[in-house]
């Protein structure tokens, strides 16, 4: 990363620069909000776990609600620290009175960047439905005030014209920016991710992450990507 670059990225953390002002100067997909004035629906959790360290739990959303186009996307989050203790990740639809999905795993034994592929459970997504995914660690079964629960919404759409078109033909390199630039969070989420996971060891992909997320105000998941991309991040900033 440029030395400028690398100024506004510390910036951006402290709260000073905009997410606007990072993404166009980072080599990293630039998302473009379908709505910039939309409501903010993403929950952010933080609270004390069992061995009584702040443990923070943040879906890797939008604040608005996030788009795909795929009938089965990945969702993914990000975990300060690994817990000895149960998880849970549910899918609902406004309005539907059971959940779509309901699963109860052990947490994730590691910190991080999670993954879940939807695919792996059956489950499909409607177009033109919203649908709110939580996840959440049971700290304490009996005083869920103590759990840490985070949660975003995705909706499924058609693929515009505009990006069918874009797509054809594609590398896989491209399909990050050109999702983020036609305002598919999720997509461009789900193909930065997958170029991750086969190259777990490129440190410019982590750093491309760790940028996009700063676009959508996710200080810490971002802080965690640069870190991954061997960035130095002031102390102060952690």
């Amino acid at each position: 990363m440029k030395l400028l670059q690398r100024s506004v990225y510390r910036m951006l953390i402290a709260g000073i620069a905009t997410p606007m002002a990072f993404a166009q100067m980072a080599p990293a997909p630039h998302y473009r909000p379908p709505n910039p004035d939309a409501p903010v629906v993403r929950v952010d959790g933080r609270s004390r776990g069992p061995d009584d360290a702040m443990v923070t739990l943040t879906v890797l959303a939008p604040e608005h609600v996030g788009l795909t186009t795929k009938e089965q996307p990945s969702l993914f989050w990000y975990q300060s620290k690994a817990v000895k203790t149960d998880f849970e990740l549910t899918i609902t639809e406004a309005k539907a009175v059971l959940p779509v999905l309901d699963l109860k795993l052990n947490s994730p034994q590691t910190d991080g960047i999670q993954r879940l592929w939807l695919g792996d459970h059956g489950i499909k997504l409607k177009e033109g439905t919203e649908y709110r995914w939580t996840v959440e660690i049971v700290i304490d079964p009996v005083n869920p005030s103590r759990n840490v629960v985070a949660s975003g919404v995705i909706k499924r759409v058609p693929p515009p014209t505009a990006l069918a078109k874009r797509l054809q033909g594609a590398p896989a390199s491209d399909l990050p920016f050109i999702y983020a630039d036609e305002g598919i969070w999720y997509d461009s989420m789900e193909a930065l991710s997958d170029l991750i996971d086969k190259q777990p060891a490129d440190k410019a992909l982590h750093e491309e992450r760790g940028m996009f997320f700063m676009q959508a105000r996710l200080p810490e998941a971002a802080r965690f990507e640069m870190k991954m991309a061997g960035e130095e991040v002031s102390s102060r900033l952690k």
